[in-house]
């Protein structure tokens, strides 16, 4: 499994998540070409080498002209009072895959939901100013993309420095870090750092608490680094780092041994009165909080009320802050939560190439011999891309799978 780990040191933006992306083995050549798919126009990207207090880093800028003055003067143009609906209908409109769709567009509905928070109005009232941008809505769609480019399965994430004093932004001066940033960190680890200004943007934010489960590096053989650099001058290196490879055994976070066996939390809490159309979004948050499992149960709760139980399991480390999401993101007024030990079989991820196209199968150990099974998206894609049905060509990746296994175990 191919995971990137962001180092956010000296905090993130969603220039400097690019800038890292790039520096890593990312083709900026390739990114652009897919960018321009978005249905905007005058903005042009440009990357240099820079050094930030020793440490070489690239600087990745995408220029607006016009729109970067008409913000300097207050933000007085018609771009600026982009609302969701428009800003994911730009993102749409340009025919991504799926899986990028999917991403920036949920980047974009958290950007919303802490922007409704803080105005305390409905989020399609909501009018986006400095993230509603071209440069802003380039920055989302293009580090959606450059994780996809990358092949990227899964994003982990350190602890967010925030910065004190004020910023200026289109509502004027607020205090640092900005209300909407504060939002979109809500539930997920941060510090303060005594150093005046802006470390963590809304952008920023918003990206890597949509697309990462925050906590410790796991096990992992390195295959690229890469440094992003912001465009402000600190005491320390303002740069972040991004870490690519492929993990030992997947999940080995919280494995003490080589059997797989260690601690993990289970978590859970009684909901009967919450709209069940925030399930979905519960469930991203819990997962992007680090919450390797989630599921529900269905429960009698009360003078005979229908309910629901919902469980998450979640490292050590990570447990606080998916109980933070729990709390913050339904109804209930307060959870249960004991440690459990696990025993997981040690798994490892394959590509196979065959006739009816490249898939992933997930290898697992167990005491009867190894097991192999195709990654579910992978085959849905697949299906789609041929208009098949999806029972069908699982069937056929099962087998497939099933003999390459075989092969592999005869050589």
């Amino acid at each position: 499994m191919r995971i990137a780990c962001f180092d956010c040191f000296a905090g993130a933006s969603g220039n400097m998540i690019l800038g890292a992306l790039v520096d890593a083995g990312l083709s900026m050549d390739a990114l652009q070409r897919e960018l321009r798919r978005l249905p905007v126009e005058g903005w042009t990207m440009r990357a240099e080498s820079v050094s930030k207090r020793g440490v070489g880093a690239l600087y990745l800028d995408v220029d607006v002209p016009g729109e970067d003055h008409l913000a300097g003067a207050g933000g007085h143009g018609a771009h600026a009072h982009r609302k969701l609906a428009n800003v994911l209908a730009i993102v749409r409109a340009a025919g991504f895959p799926a899986a990028v769709e999917k991403t920036a567009c949920a980047i974009y509905h958290r950007l919303g939901e802490a922007e409704a928070r803080v105005h305390r109005v409905p989020i399609d009232e909501i009018a986006f100013h400095e993230v509603g941008q071209i440069d802003a809505i380039v920055d989302i769609a293009g580090a959606a993309l450059g994780l996809f480019m990358l092949d990227i399965d899964r994003v982990y994430c350190s602890r967010l420095p925030c910065g004190r004093g004020s910023v200026h932004a289109g509502h004027g001066t607020l205090p640092s870090p900005p209300p909407a940033t504060m939002e979109l960190l809500r539930g997920f680890p941060c510090y303060e750092i005594d150093v005046d200004g802006e470390l963590v943007t809304p952008t920023g934010a918003a990206i890597l608490t949509t697309v990462s489960q925050f906590g410790l590096r796991p096990p992992m053989t390195v295959r690229g680094i890469g440094y992003g650099s912001g465009r402000s001058e600190f005491p320390f290196a303002n740069v972040l780092r991004v870490v690519i490879g492929d993990v030992l055994a997947e999940d080995a976070i919280g494995a003490s041994g080589a059997d797989g066996a260690g601690d993990i939390e289970q978590i859970e809490t009684n909901i009967d009165d919450m709209n069940p159309q925030i399930y979905e979004h519960l469930f991203e948050r819990m997962f992007a909080a680090g919450a390797v499992d989630v599921w529900t149960e269905a429960a009698l709760m009360k003078k005979g009320r229908p309910g629901t139980v919902v469980r998450a399991l979640a490292p050590l480390e990570r447990a606080d802050a998916v109980v933070a999401v729990m709390l913050a993101e339904t109804t209930s007024i307060g959870v249960r939560r004991w440690t459990a030990r696990r025993t997981i079989g040690v798994r490892a991820v394959e590509q196979i190439n065959s006739d009816m196209g490249s898939f992933r199968v997930k290898i697992t150990q167990t005491p009867a011999g190894p097991r192999a099974r195709p990654e579910y998206e992978d085959v849905r894609a697949i299906a789609r891309r041929d208009g098949a049905a999806l029972v069908d060509v699982m069937r056929r990746a099962e087998r497939i799978a099933d003999e390459w296994l075989a092969g592999k175990a005869r050589r």
